[in-house]
Order: C-alpha cells, then structure tokens, then sequence
C-alpha cells in the first residue's frame, strides 16, 4: 500500500489560501491519488475547516484518511512493508513530471538545483542540490522517528532520514519553477497570483479566429472562481446547452428557421463553456475523456434543422444538410490556415445559416454555407499539396 502524508499548515501570514476553490492540502491529494496513495495521512490541523474540507475530499475519492498529531504517531500508521508519500507544506504539485518520478517503482527523493530550489522556497541539502518537496520513504524507515523529539516537525525529519539511508534521487528540471506548476505557496499574495495563471494554464487553447470557444475561454478565465467554486456551474452550463440545441431543431419543426439556427449558434460557446469547466474541475492531472464529443450533437442539429427547413423533393431535402454536415467534419480533419479557421466553428457557421436565412430561401442559405465550407477544403488540401 501507498500512503501519503499530508501537514495541514496555515501560511506565514496566517492565511489558508485555496487554489481555485481548493485548498493546498486538496491539491497534493489530488496529486497523491494520482501517484497511487490508498490512504492520506493528515498531521496537525486539528478540527479546523482545512482538515475538514481535506477529510470530506479524501471521501469523496475513495481515501482512506487518519489524522495525527505527532511525528511518533506516523511511525504505527502504516505497515513496514508499505511506501510513504511526504510532501512539504504549502508545495503546490502540479507538474506531469514530477507526478511520473513519483508513479515510478522504487523510493526515491525529488531534488532541484540549489539555486533557484532555494530561491523558489525550497529547502537546500547542500550547495549543489534541493529538496523539491516531495519524496517516497519505505515504511520500515519510519521506526527511525521515535528517537526524535515528538515535536519535531515530520517532512524534515524523514527528509534526514531518506537521505541517511541514500534513496536514489530523481531531478526535477529547473524551468518548472518558472510558471508555477511546481511551486511553494509562502503568502496570500503568491497564492492570488498563482490563482490568476491557474486557469489560463489549464483552459484548453483557444483564438479569435474560433469564436465560440475563444470567449467561452476568456469568460472562464475571467469569472473562474466563482463559477469553479459553485457545484452547479457545470450542470447548468452542460443543461443549457442541450435545451439550445434542442430549441434549434424543435424551432425548425415549426417552420421558423431563423430562430432554429441562432438557437443553435448559440449553443455552440454555452457547450465549449461545458467542455472548459469540465477540463478545470479534473485538473491538472485529469481528464475528461468522451466529453468532447458532444460538439458532434451541434453538427447533428445542423443536418437535421437544414432537413426540416427545406421543403421539397427528398433529394433536394437531404443533400445540401449532408453536404454542409460532411464538409464541417472534414475541416476539423487538419490544421487550418488562420483565414480558413472560422468556418470550423459551428457558432459561426450557424450564425451566418441565421443571417443569411433573413435575406434569402434557408435551402439557399444553407447550399451557400456548404459550398463555401467544401470550397475551403479544396483550397486547404491544394496548400497541402503545393
């Protein structure tokens, strides 16, 4: 078994600053589930909200959770056949490669260059190496800590003794420090900027040239704690996108075919707003696996809104939706050119169908859309090709 020890502790300016919505302490549980602890460990904290909120989380994920008071209690805690994962107080582990030195077989200590370790807060073993803040210990190593004061404080102490008995040490690469995937949190101050590139970190890429999902970005961005910290943000996003969608097609059936596609138009940055607070509610390390093939169900309505907006021959009926359906999905086969990158947004295609559906008959409207949707293919595999 794996086990992971986590030391609840209050900043240097008293603060227990949360990361979006998660405290320090969640964010090395997320971390340590990740590694493949059974079981987390909690020194100090009492019955303070942090140990709470850590205890519920730990729940939450199948966790095993104990909590303890002193370094002497650690050493009964688990097995001598077991590994112990110790994580320095207020280490914010966000980087993949420190996740994967950690999933590795074997015990080893995480180190950095001595020089901008000490200077990113970590705790230098001497003038060449750091401690990174994280370290794997076998359990019958923890025997050791009864012959230190019952004070002492657990990460040191177990960072002498793995050092003591030589564990193999993996090194972090320095360049992680730089946009904080891999920092320590001293204060408040540091905790609020780490916050403000959190989300720009783990929000999907996005441009202007794909409108839909650049300002479901920049609103996720902008408004990201508060729509994190309410359980109900993704529910309520992912339901408003099924019922725009499903407005657009109801909308169609009742010969109304302007509304059918700005409903759907709509829709399109409502679901990547879905899609963005999906990817941050299993970051960093999670992912969200078939969620995005939901973006097909906007293809699906276009087809089936431009069949019920045509009225005529069968043929006629279903070959333009086809057209411009098939089209669609072949442009999002390869990279776009920046001038060919907007017709892949359904938003826009489905707002200029709305537009156009003003001035002229929607069978036209949407033979005009598919045609400049195929023409863009053509023209993508000539610059492929040439």
């Amino acid at each position: 078994m794996r086990a992971a020890l986590i030391i609840l502790d209050v900043l240097e300016d008293g603060s227990v600053p949360e990361i979006a919505g998660k405290t320090i302490a969640e964010r090395q549980l997320l971390f340590a589930r990740e590694a493949g602890c059974e079981a987390i460990i909690a020194f100090g904290g009492g019955g303070s909200p942090t140990a709470i909120a850590l205890r519920h989380a730990a729940e939450r994920y199948g966790l095993r959770y104990q909590s303890i008071t002193s370094a002497h209690a650690l050493a009964g805690s688990i097995g001598s056949g077991d590994t112990l994962l110790v994580l320095q107080p207020d280490l914010l582990p966000e980087a993949r490669q420190g996740l994967e030195l950690i999933q590795a077989e074997g015990q080893r200590v995480l180190i950095l260059s001595a020089g901008p370790g000490v200077a990113g807060g970590f705790e230098r073993i001497d003038l060449d190496r750091a401690w990174a803040g994280v370290l794997t210990i076998p359990g019958n190593a923890l025997g050791r800590l009864t012959a230190l004061p019952e004070d002492a404080a657990p990460h040191a102490a177990l960072l002498r003794i793995a050092l003591q008995q030589r564990l193999p040490e993996a090194r972090l690469a320095d360049d992680l420090l730089n946009d904080g995937r891999w920092s320590v949190i001293a204060d408040g101050e540091m905790a609020r900027l780490r916050e403000g590139t959190w989300f720009r970190t783990h929000l999907p890429a996005a441009v202007p040239t794909m409108p839909s999902r650049w300002l479901a970005r920049e609103l996720i961005a902008k408004a990201g704690v508060w729509l994190v910290q309410r359980r109900g943000s993704r529910f309520i996003s992912g339901t408003l996108f099924g019922l725009l969608t499903a407005g657009g097609v109801a909308a169609a059936w009742l010969e109304m075919p302007i509304l059918a596609f700005a409903l759907i138009a709509l829709g399109v940055p409502v679901g990547e707003a879905f899609l963005a607070l999906s990817r941050l509610a299993v970051a960093p390390f999670g992912k969200i696996a078939r969620l995005p093939k939901l973006r097909y169900l906007s293809d699906i309505a276009l087809f089936v809104t431009g069949v019920l907006v045509i009225d005529s021959l069968a043929h006629r009926t279903f070959f333009p939706p086809l057209v411009l359906a098939a089209s669609l999905l072949l442009l999002d086969r390869d990279r776009l050119p920046q001038p060919f990158a907007p017709l892949r947004d359904r938003g826009v295609m489905a707002g200029f169908l709305a537009l156009l559906s003003t001035i002229i008959a929607p069978e036209t409207s949407i033979i005009a859309v598919g045609a400049c949707a195929l023409l863009a293919n053509v023209a993508v595999g000539a610059i492929k090709r040439g």
